[in-house]
């Protein structure tokens, strides 16, 4: 039987059904960053970020794409440094004529995204969108509700995180949980207060924010921005798979392939 062939425009037609670029903010660059869209594709690898090592590991696995959540770029490049990590980056890329892409807040907002990896994750029930809040996803703990810091806990264990930090030394009661993977957008905080929601769990918080938050009655648990955003990678993989069977792809979360 004749192996499928695919080229870098049938993944990126994949990935424009599962994470539309009109979703991006107008400020992220996302989509094709380096390559050819009209190249074959003989695998691809998975990765928060185009670093050494995820590169490493895609030349490993002979994967020929390299789809990530971070662009590798933002800002407009005036010079490409072999000696500094990021043109060190590029030029490895280059070399090895991997082609990368980019998805970054676009996969925040699609609805199987980072947020709803991270919602599925944590065992929220139905998870919603709140209204005028453009990234997020609000869920319950299920019918009975459980103490602040016991799902402090939880948080910690399902996310792998090395630990957690509280905008309160006080438990409480919780069961409406706001989930926002990566970094918190404070456009949220109007929304949080009118939806009464019991606690926020994202990847960093500014100070200021989380003191706001405390002051309205909101708890917060910052677990690190990592963490709560490599939990999309493996949806991603079954995803993708769905679109491309027998695509080899694999995914990188910081610290080993699979």
């Amino acid at each position: 039987m004749t192996k499928k062939l695919y080229r870098v425009c049938d993944v990126i037609r994949a990935m424009e059904e599962i994470a539309p670029a009109e979703l991006a903010e107008q400020w992220d660059h996302v989509g094709l960053m380096i390559g050819d869209s009209s190249s074959e594709v003989t695998g691809i690898q998975l990765a928060l970020d185009a670093n050494s090592a995820a590169i490493n590991a895609a030349v490993e696995n002979k994967a020929n794409m390299i789809i990530t959540h971070h662009p590798l770029f933002f800002s407009p490049l005036h010079q490409i440094d072999y000696e500094t990590p990021h043109g060190a980056n590029i030029r490895k890329i280059i070399k090895n004529d991997i082609t990368l892409f980019a998805a970054h807040t676009n996969l925040d907002k699609a609805k199987t995204g980072v947020n709803q990896a991270l919602a599925q994750e944590l065992g929220l029930v139905m998870p919603i969108i709140l209204a005028g809040a453009e990234v997020g996803l609000c869920g319950s703990v299920g019918q009975n509700s459980m103490t602040l810091f016991g799902f402090a806990d939880l948080v910690k264990e399902k996310l792998g995180a090395s630990g957690v930090i509280l905008n309160t030394d006080k438990d409480k009661e919780v069961s409406r949980i706001f989930v926002q993977g990566g970094a918190f957008d404070e456009e949220s905080i109007p929304i949080l207060k009118l939806y009464r929601v019991d606690v926020v769990v994202t990847g960093e918080m500014k100070h200021h924010h989380m003191l706001d938050l405390e002051d309205a009655g909101i708890a917060v648990i910052v677990a690190g921005h990592e963490v709560t955003e490599r939990i999309v990678l493996p949806s991603l993989k079954d995803q993708l798979l769905r679109k491309l069977p027998k695509m080899p792809i694999y995914t990188f979360d910081g610290h080993k392939w699979s």
